[in-house]
Formats: C-alpha cells, structure tokens, sequence
C-alpha cells in the first residue's frame, strides 16, 4: 500500500509533457548550500480583485522532482516571488517552472518570467543558513485551492540568541482569513484585514542540533512538532479558517509553498510594519476584499450593519496607528477630529470588543468619511475604556491604559503605498478608566492667527 502511495504521488506531481513550461535554468553549486530563487514575473490578464480571474499558479520542479507552487497574486504588475529550492548537493541542477493550468484561474492565465536569480547561500552565512534550513514548507487549506482565498504573502524569521541555544520563529502574513475575526473588527483591532500567524518554532543548542520545536495548532494550541520533515524543513498544513497548523498532511491535490523567511525584528515595531516595508501586501488584501465583497459601495452599506460588520470602507479611507503599551483590566483606543468637521471619528467605532486590550506593539485604523491627507487632522485623542460592556457598571480594581509610544499615524495613497507618516512624540501616558488625554493637535500657522 505504501508503494503504492508513494508512485501515485509521484505521478501526480510530476511534470506533464502537456504542461506549458515557462522556465527552465541549468545552475551549478560548488558546495553544499541553502538556495534562493527570485521569480521576477506578471500574469498580464490576472487580477485578484476579479472572480474567475485571480491568479496564475506555477509549479516549480528542481532536477525533475516536484518542488513547490507559487500563486502569482500581482497579476500584471511585475512582482519578484521569493521561495526556497531547499538544500542541494554540489553539483548541476535543473530549475523548471510550469504553469499549473488545472489550479489557475479558468481565464486567460498567461505567466510571463521576466528573470529567475538563484542565489545559494552557505554555511559561511551562519545564521541566515540556519533561517533557510528550517523554514517550514506550508501546505494549503484544502478548501482555499482554487479558491485564491487566504494566500501566504510573506514569511518571516526572529531569532533569540544568548551563549547555549539559539530559538527561531517563523510567521507568516495571510492575504485574508476565511473565519474568525469580522473585517471591521480586524481594521479595529489589529489595524488590518491580512491575518498574521505564528507557525513554527524552533529551538537550536550551540551545534546547531534541534533542541525543542514546537508549531501553532489549531485554536491557538502550542504544541510539539512530531511530523514529517524534508531534510531539517517541517511540513505543516493550514487547518483551520482562521489559518492555524496541523502536522497531517493533505492528499491530492494540494498546493505547497515554501516561502523565502524575511529576517525582521518586531521588537520595536508591530508585526504589520513589515506590511508597511512590503505595500503590495496592502494592495493584494484589498484586491481580496473587493473580490469577497467586503467593500462597502458607500458609507449606506456600512452604516447598515452599524459599521461592526464585514464589510468595511476601502482602506485608502482609514488612518493608520502604530503604537505600544500596556493595558491593565481595560482598553485603549483613539479617537479623530477632522478640522472643519465637528464630529469624532473612533477607533472603536462604540463597541467595547473593537478596543486594544493586549500589551506590547499594536495597530489599530480610524475610519475617515473620505480619502484625506493627513493635513486633514485637526486633533486625536487616547481613551481608556472598558474592555466588555458589563465592566461599565463594575469595572474591576485599578484598571490603567499605558500608550508608551506612537511610532506613527500614516495613510495608504492611491497605490495602497503608506504616506509619509506623521509623528508623534509624547512622554508615556497612564490613563485612567474613562480618562481622555489628547495626544496631537494640529500646529496653527502664525499667519492664520493673525486673520
């Protein structure tokens, strides 16, 4: 029976003859290395705002022997995808890259490469080397294939170092999430509609040899990792709707990626500045939501759900916070006042669930009632509330909302590019429950107060 799996995989996953190649590189190694390929392409009549025309899917093959899928998501934008080819011997090898027209959009899928950079990386390079030879190979949700539904966009590394271990983590920023959290709850709470989970983790004594490892299961579960690898690489699945991990492994047909790991350090950012550093990611959860109808035609179609929906204004239309504190029994949340406008726009748009209520480096988003510049901001302001509704008639004992840092409020341009952002700079604030404090105020220039 095992054999039996074992050549019916085989024949799944090896290249057709009737598979439109659209690549094929020769490269030598000259030792043993970690190799990166960049995948400069477009798909010039893909558009992953429109149903039936998302994506082109292409698989990779390296030396005959299937590899991985890349899901060109930028559609005629010239996009350059990053993957690992894993760990090659020294020697020749074949890269071929073929378009997967059973997993593409039914129309017009076309793939043009424009470069392929293979990049080896070896032992010299010690920690990045490490970074690679661990990186998970992530399986996809079974029900997202053909869907070009919740796609992983980006994965990154952390590291944690002292003189006996050394522990990498690795996360992953989803193009959406199929359940869970509504959307306008996402914009409120984490300051975007991507999902950003955890995956991996894994822990190495000063040999290098695997210590502990440990994945996020679904419902948030820590657990060991105890499956299938590929060299020192775990394969985990997307299980759940809000795309946490499994250790069991889909059958036929399923979609493989494995992600070139960003080094990044989200110690003194939120883990959504790496969106900020890589803008298409905001273009693509846009594109995302259009497709899934989550963006409201006009504020009518918000306003009828009470704007605590799933549907949401464009992101263009939000200001963007990126700040850190800590929040004891209560939440924070920020409020919006637009020069000539007498109203207040909140974060939390009046729901308690909407507020910030975790410690450490967050986002959060204000919806405007237009697309504005930032000039447009006459002042905001920081309140610390009640985390549920029923803590308004019995708030527990001493609850504080620390704002330790604004690093930046920005918006997204007509791109989906951040703006140059607007700074902050105040000392630490401990906010009382129900306590506002203003935190900006707009600078009147010396020739209006004189008018």
């Amino acid at each position: 029976m095992k054999i039996f799996l074992l050549l019916l995989a085989a024949l799944l996953f090896a290249p057709s003859s009737n598979a439109q190649t659209l690549l094929e590189k020769r490269f030598q190694l000259t030792q043993p290395s970690e190799v990166r390929l960049e995948l400069t392409a477009v798909a010039p009549e893909t558009d992953w705002a429109v149903k039936g025309r998302e994506a082109a899917v292409g698989t990779l093959y390296v030396d005959g022997a299937y590899q991985q899928d890349v899901i060109f998501f930028a559609g005629p934008r010239k996009h350059t995808y990053r993957v690992l080819l894993g760990r090659l011997a020294p020697g020749d090898h074949t890269l071929r890259v073929t378009l997967n027209a059973r997993q593409s959009a039914p129309n017009d899928a076309r793939v043009v490469i424009h470069e392929a950079l293979i990049a080896p990386v070896t032992n010299a390079d010690r920690l990045e080397a490490a970074a690679y030879a661990h990186a998970p190979i992530v399986y996809a949700r079974p029900d997202t294939v053909g869907k070009f539904s919740d796609a992983p966009l980006l994965m990154w590394y952390e590291f944690a170092q002292n003189e006996n271990a050394t522990v990498i983590r690795y996360s992953i920023i989803f193009s959406n999430e199929d359940g869970g959290t509504q959307t306008a709850a996402l914009m409120a709470r984490w300051g975007r509609a991507t999902d950003i989970e955890w995956v991996y983790e894994v822990k190495l004594d000063a040999s290098g040899k695997i210590v502990e490892e440990t994945f996020q299961g679904t419902d948030h579960r820590i657990l060991p990792f105890k499956g299938r690898r590929e060299a020192r690489r775990p394969l985990l699945a997307v299980a759940s709707v809000n795309n946490n991990f499994s250790a069991r492994i889909p059958g036929a047909p399923a979609l493989r990626f494995a992600l070139c790991p960003l080094a990044f350090d989200a110690g003194n950012n939120s883990r959504e500045a790496l969106m900020d550093l890589h803008p298409w990611t905001y273009r693509v959860m846009a594109d995302e939501l259009k497709r899934e109808g989550r963006i409201a035609r006009d504020d009518a179609e918000i306003a009828g759900t009470a704007g605590l929906g799933m549907k949401i204004a464009d992101p263009r239309c939000y200001l963007y916070f990126d700040a850190g504190g800590e929040q004891k029994h209560a939440a924070l949340s920020f409020a919006v006042k637009l020069k000539g406008d007498p109203r207040w726009y909140a974060s939390d748009l009046g729901a308690s669930s909407f507020r910030i209520a975790r410690d450490g480096w967050f986002r959060t988003t204000v919806r405007m009632p237009a697309r504005i510049g930032l000039d447009a901001i006459e002042q905001v302001v920081a309140r610390c509330d009640a985390m549920t509704e029923a803590w308004k008639q019995t708030p527990p004992a001493t609850p504080l909302c620390g704002l330790d840092k604004i690093n930046k409020l920005f918006l997204l341009d007509e791109d989906f590019r951040p703006v140059e952002p607007l700074r902050i700079n105040l000392p630490a604030l401990a906010l009382g429950f129900g306590e506002a404090q203003e935190i900006y105020r707009a600078t009147v220039p010396a020739s209006a107060k004189d008018r």
